[in-house]
């Protein structure tokens, strides 16, 4: 009779537990936009040497994730490269012809884009490295030498892809891309402090419990972020942003590059399930593992606790991948 009672005791408290996964959702598709600029045609900006391989190998991961685990990918890639204000490149997303240059009207007219192509059981990823603003602003491509309206809010993205159907995950590998902790540091969620916080208490904050089906990782607090070199030994150097490093080998990439076809289940996922918690704890570590190059990201471990980059302010986690 003892055993039984602690079994049910423990059955409640399971049952009542407010960490919980979202919904166990059907795997759909993959869609992922892609974003990374250099900068060589902003005098206004330095140039950044890791940001357009960040585009390249997301690429590459996000498709071999999508594939071992029996999804379709549609991944769009929007490189800002060299001096040229416009791309050669152009994507089919839909029923709509997309210019791969990252200015402003291209990402909103990608990201409007697949409003009638996903559904909810698909995983939209949009990632973007690049320079951000003191102000949470990121900045896109000019679309001339003289243009000065380039920098664009987050909050921007996020109203968007509240029209796009699916689980939406928004990669931000900027300087001050708005990550907080909460007032406890002992909590086990990270939340979007500012204006982020605000949008989100705009769509969600209600009297009933409404599951946000967007979350958003961000690479730093109110401080910068940084690129390393993967590969100091070599003349030419292989960078990366930090974070999207971290990134990256949660998702079983590396440098030297492996084979793509040689890719299983990454070191990220927990017993074969990628969710956001669990991806965020890798690229904490990886993070941890670089104090003396980049110490500002201690501000990430106020203590032992690792906090979740779960930007609803609530307790649930996403899944993105089932393998």
């Amino acid at each position: 009779m003892r055993k039984l009672i602690l079994f049910m005791l423990s059955l409640i408290l399971i049952l009542s537990s407010c960490e919980l996964f979202m919904d166990e959702p059907e795997m759909g598709d993959v869609y992922a936009i892609i974003v990374g600029l250099d900068y060589k045609n902003n005098a206004d900006q330095e140039n950044l040497k890791g940001t357009l391989n960040d585009v390249d190998e997301l690429h590459i991961v996000f498709g071999k994730m999508a594939e071992i685990s029996n999804s379709d990918y549609f991944g769009y890639t929007f490189k800002q490269e060299g001096v040229p204000y416009t791309s050669a490149v152009n994507h089919s997303i839909g029923t709509n012809n997309v210019n791969s240059y990252p200015s402003i009207a291209n990402i909103e007219h990608a990201i409007n884009a697949l409003i009638n192509v996903t559904d909810d059981n698909d995983l939209v990823l949009f990632s973007y490295s690049g320079h951000g603003g003191e102000d949470g602003s990121i900045a896109l491509a000019k679309t001339s030498a003289s243009d000065e309206s380039y920098f664009y809010q987050p909050q921007n993205i996020l109203d968007l892809f509240t029209n796009v159907k699916g689980r939406k995950l928004i990669i931000l590998d900027t300087c001050f891309s708005g990550l907080s902790l909460p007032d406890n540091p002992g909590s086990s969620n990270t939340v979007l402090g500012s204006s982020i916080d605000d949008w989100y208490a705009k769509y969600w904050e209600n009297s009933t419990y409404v599951l946000p089906d967007m979350y958003v990782l961000t690479a730093s607090a109110d401080t910068l972020s940084y690129e390393i070199d993967l590969d100091p030994s070599i003349s030419a150097d292989h960078r990366h942003g930090l974070f999207t490093a971290g990134l990256l080998k949660a998702l079983g990439w590396g440098h030297p590059h492996p084979n793509p076809d040689t890719l299983q289940i990454p070191p990220a996922a927990k017993e074969s399930v990628l969710t956001v918690d669990s991806l965020y704890g890798y690229i904490l570590d990886f993070i941890e593992e670089h104090p003396d190059f980049n110490p500002q990201w201690n501000i990430l471990k106020l203590n032992e606790t690792k906090q979740h980059p779960l930007v609803s302010g609530g307790a649930m986690d996403m899944v993105l991948f089932r393998f």
